[in-house]
Parts: structure tokens; C-alpha cells; sequence
């Protein structure tokens, strides 16, 4: 059975990784209505019509995927829902998890057989037809562009080796990355994948240490189109969180002002952000909150804003301290931070920019959630959790 190294959940947008394995968490709350539905994806998108596509080409149909997972049964449900049309299908898959979407179907796992299977939007479930465990198979990790429409993954093998891939979701141009395996306990870990699948970026030494956030060791940039590997700036780093921009042009990096045994980093952060092909920088310094621990970092389209997630009472004090989450806005250009979401018991994870970056779209693992950037006002606009949209074009 395919095992994996479990951090506390927190859906992850697409250019964060999934992973199959060892720990497995499931079940989420369950939902509302379609027609419900139906007014929140107006709301959430603002509202889906014929538009043209970056090519020029027509965009017929945008169909939004949802899924809902409950902790009281083994079912799920996924939702492929047109709101132009109104045609929608409904999937009910039982004992399954880490849900994501890539190209038009979702992927997701067999919570106890770690078989990776697919839904597609005519209602099939069917084994995925290339991203397959084998028998010596310990972990699978994944990230897919965020676009959905390519995927990379990581297979660690029982004895501790690490093996790369890429591929559009459709399996087109699959291929093996000529990408050394780490000395384990150590081994690779997928960070992104832009949009246009010609850079992956990976963790070269990721700790099998659970951690409250994924925490990157030594990032490196696999150039797929030109074969070559190149390092960010100021890699290796601590272990701290990393995110990238959609084009894969933008790397930003937590940076911890207090550095613990082995690298390990303690709050607050600090930010670093580059633009590769320059080498350009800002330094956005730490703000002045008393949080140990911060990951799920998000960049926008152009790596003028960020957002991340702030935990204390995590770790060793998890025993004794109630966990408090919160989230940290970064503007970049300015070079401040600010504390945006006020601590509380709930992990919300980012998942986008909104509105000309003035709204994040988030999720609680659960369900979707609209927080607006100048009021503050938090507003839960699905009870069930957004996968992203499918884009129909002719």
C-alpha cells in the first residue's frame, strides 16, 4: 500500500503540492444545495458568458468543479457545474481523497488501496491512465500547473528512492526528469510547475520530518524545455516556505529571523522575492507578530502581492496550547506586511488573487470562502470546496 509522510490539512491551491500515503486524513463537512450552488458560482467568478481566451480562440463553456467530503461516511461527492448551461454532473465516490483537478478530470486516491483514479465531467470513474503506484511504491506527491493543465509528480520507492515526472493532464509528452535522488530519509518534493510546463521547481533535499507547513530544504528549477537546472538565489535556504508565480518568472521565499537546531525556522518572517530572469529583489522585513511557524505562501499573477499563513501553538506545544492560525498580506512593491486574518482555531489555506487583487479566494479544507483585502469582511460563499474551473474553447 502507498504510504506518505501526512502534514496537518490544508487544501492546497494548485501550485502546492498532494501527496498519497501513509496517515491518510479524510472527510470534510458536507454541502448545500445545487441550486444554492448556482448562486455562488455567480457570486464567487462573477458570473460565466461566452468571453475569448488569450489565443483568440472562443471560450463555449467554463465548467466549475466542486467537491464535498463528509467525516461521517466514506462518500464524496464531486460536482461538475455549468451555470451558463445549467448541465451539471454529479459523482458520488466512495473511500477517496486529496480530490484535484487536472485538465478535465479530477484525480484523486483510494484511501486504503492508494490506487490513483479519475473522474471526468460524463460521470467515469476509472484507474488514472498513467500515473499508476507499483508494488515497491512508498509515496506519491503531486502539484499540478496552475492552470490544471499539466501535472508533475514525485514516486519514492521502498528503499527511499525519489523519481520525477511530468506531463500534460492528458498524458501527452510524459516524460522521466533526469533528476538525482536524494540519500534517504531524504527525497524530492515537487514546489511548482508553471503554467506553461517548461519549469519545475523542487525541493532536492525535503526532510521526512512532519512539520506544520511543507517546509523546502534546497529548491532547484528544472528548466524541462532546455534540459538545465538552475539554483534560485540564496539556495539552500532555512526550512521555510517557497511559492511561485504562475509564469514561473516570480520565486518567493519566507525568510525565518530566528533559526533553530538543523535549519529549523521560528517566527517572525521575513520575505524574499526575485525575479529570476533579472535576478532583481525585494526584502519585505518581518513583521512584528508573535508566530512561530508560517507556509501555504501564495504569489499573485505578477509577484506584487503575497499572502501566508501564520501558526503558534503547534509542534511541542500542541499538547498544552490551543493551535491559533492566522494570515499575513504582503505588499511587495511597499515592502509591508500586515496582519490580515485575526487569529483563531481555523486554518484558512489561500487559493487566489480576486478581483484585481482585491479579494483572496480561501478554504478551510471544507468549504470556499470570498475575503475582501480593504474591509476585511470574510464571507463563506460555498459550503463546498472549490477545485478550479474547466475552460471549453473552439
Amino acid at each position: 500500500m502507498t504510504q506518505h509522510i501526512n502534514y496537518p490539512v490544508c487544501i492546497p491551491s494548485p501550485n502546492l503540492p498532494y501527496a498519497w500515503g501513509r496517515n491518510q486524513w479524510r472527510g470534510l463537512k458536507w454541502f448545500g444545495t445545487l441550486t444554492l450552488l448556482m448562486t455562488i458560482i455567480f457570486t464567487l467568478m462573477g458570473g460565466l458568458s461566452p468571453a475569448r481566451a488569450q489565443d483568440d480562440t472562443t471560450i463555449l463553456r467554463q465548467i466549475d468543479v466542486f467537491v464535498a467530503e463528509s467525516p461521517d461516511t466514506t462518500t464524496s461527492t464531486i460536482y461538475f457545474l455549468d451555470a451558463l448551461s445549467g448541465l451539471n454532473t454529479v459523482i458520488n465516490v466512495e473511500n477517496g481523497e486529496l480530490f484535484t483537478l487536472v485538465g478535465d478530470y479530477v484525480l484523486y486516491a483510494k484511501t486504503h488501496t492508494g490506487a490513483i483514479m479519475s473522474a471526468n465531467r460524463d460521470g467515469i470513474l476509472s484507474p488514472h491512465p498513467f500515473i499508476r503506484p507499483e508494488v515497491d511504491t512508498e509515496a506519491i506527491w503531486w502539484v499540478t500547473s496552475p492552470n490544471h493543465a499539466a501535472i508533475a509528480w514525485v514516486r519514492v520507492n521502498t528503499a527511499g528512492q525519489s523519481e520525477a515526472y511530468v506531463a500534460w493532464a492528458d498524458g501527452r509528452d510524459l516524460r522521466q526528469l533526469p533528476i538525482s535522488s536524494p540519500e534517504a530519509p531524504l527525497m524530492l518534493f515537487p514546489v511548482a510547475l508553471n503554467t506553461s510546463r517548461t519549469l519545475f521547481f523542487y525541493d532536492a533535499a525535503h526532510s521526512t520530518t512532519i512539520t506544520p507547513y511543507p517546509a523546502f530544504a534546497h529548491i532547484i528549477t528544472y528548466d524541462i524545455a532546455n534540459e538545465m537546472f538552475s539554483t534560485p538565489p540564496s539556495e539552500p535556504n532555512c526550512l521555510c516556505g517557497a511559492a511561485v508565480s504562475p509564469d514561473g518568472r516570480i520565486f518567493a521565499r519566507l525568510e525565518s529571523t530566528q533559526i533553530a537546531a538543523e535549519q529549523e525556522a521560528n517566527g517572525p518572517f521575513a520575505l524574499r522575492v526575485w525575479d529570476l530572469p533579472t535576478n532583481a529583489s525585494f526584502f519585505i522585513p518581518a513583521p512584528d507578530l508573535d508566530y512561530g511557524f508560517a507556509g501555504d505562501l501564495l504569489l499573485n499573477t505578477f509577484g506584487t502581492f503575497a499572502v501566508y499563513s501564520v501558526a503558534t501553538g503547534v509542534g511541542i506545544e500542541a499538547d498544552s496550547v490551543q493551535t491559533e492560525y492566522a494570515l499575513v498580506l504582503v505588499d511587495v512593491v511597499a515592502q509591508q506586511q500586515r496582519l490580515l486574518v485575526d487569529a483563531g482555531p481555523v486554518r484558512y489555506c489561500p487559493v487566489t488573487f480576486l478581483d484585481d487583487n482585491n479579494a483572496l479566494m480561501l478554504t478551510d479544507g471544507t468549504s470556499t470562502y470570498k475575503l475582501d483585502l480593504a474591509s476585511g469582511d470574510l464571507t463563506r460563499v460555498s459550503d463546498l470546496r472549490y477545485l478550479g474551473t474547466i475552460t471549453l474553447t473552439g
